[in-house]
């Protein structure tokens, strides 16, 4: 894969808009902020009649600056947190039938060590290292039936050792669900088949999950998009609440 290769009440905070730069006459500085979609359309107009091309990625730095990365131009940003014990930001791509509910996405959370995350109803969660972390999800999440595409392997995150897998497996589609879906033996059931990427990088005070919940169907489409942020994924700190890193 080329060089790289919570106790307490649960905030929502939806940032209402996409990831834009702002492109000056010349096309080449930008100012990076978020709009809505009327003001995202207006834009796209404006660097289509200047002759200005989109770019493909821009740089984000997360809301607690704990940090910085890469991300698909023109992607929503959502940001579910728990205090400074989990962090989750979801980036959220177009319309796409392959993806399940037809919404492909690429997430970065943050997991304090030993910090209970409660989510929605009354499960929770409690992870004591990356290790564990990836040894729950595999069996709790995937299951017996899971396929390692890739096993996991150690790999280069932010300049720290880290990890990455690749796990395919099966999971019932809730009724009525059209996009994203396949039907099994003999077509009697309708299911997903999900095809999920992940990097772990363990930290002093927790661990970094970055995660790729494509389909089979759908993997090939964003899948560089996944390894692109990994590549360019920078931890300042240690954690949201934690201390700088040193570089």
């Amino acid at each position: 894969m080329g060089g790289f290769l919570g106790g307490g009440r649960v905030t929502r905070l939806r940032l209402d808009g996409i990831l834009l730069p702002w492109y000056n006459r010349n096309c080449r500085k930008m100012k990076h902020f978020s709009m809505t979609r009327a003001g995202f359309a207006i834009v796209i107009g404006a660097l289509l009649i200047v002759g200005c091309k989109p770019p493909k990625y821009i740089r984000y730095r997360s809301e607690a600056g704990d940090i910085a990365i890469q991300v698909p131009y023109g992607w929503s940003v959502y940001l579910d947190r728990q205090g400074n014990d989990f962090y989750s930001y979801n980036f959220v791509g177009p319309f796409e039938p392959d993806f399940y509910r037809g919404v492909p996405s690429l997430s970065v959370r943050w997991y304090k060590t030993a910090a209970t995350h409660r989510m929605r109803m009354g499960l929770s969660e409690t992870y004591y290292s990356a290790d564990d972390y990836i040894a729950t999800t595999l069996r709790e999440v995937y299951g017996r039936e899971r396929f390692m595409k890739t096993e996991v392997q150690e790999v280069s995150i932010s300049g720290w050792r880290g990890k990455h897998f690749v796990v395919v497996s099966p999971k019932p589609a809730e009724k009525g669900e059209r996009y994203g879906v396949s039907t099994e033996r003999g077509g009697k059931e309708t299911v997903v088949l999900r095809e999920h990427a992940y990097a772990v990088l363990p930290m002093d005070n927790g661990f970094y999950v970055i995660i790729y919940p494509a389909t089979a169907g759908g993997y090939a489409k964003y899948a560089d998009r996944f390894n692109h942020l990994v590549n360019t994924f920078k931890a300042l700190k240690d954690g949201p609440g934690g201390p700088a890193v040193k570089s």
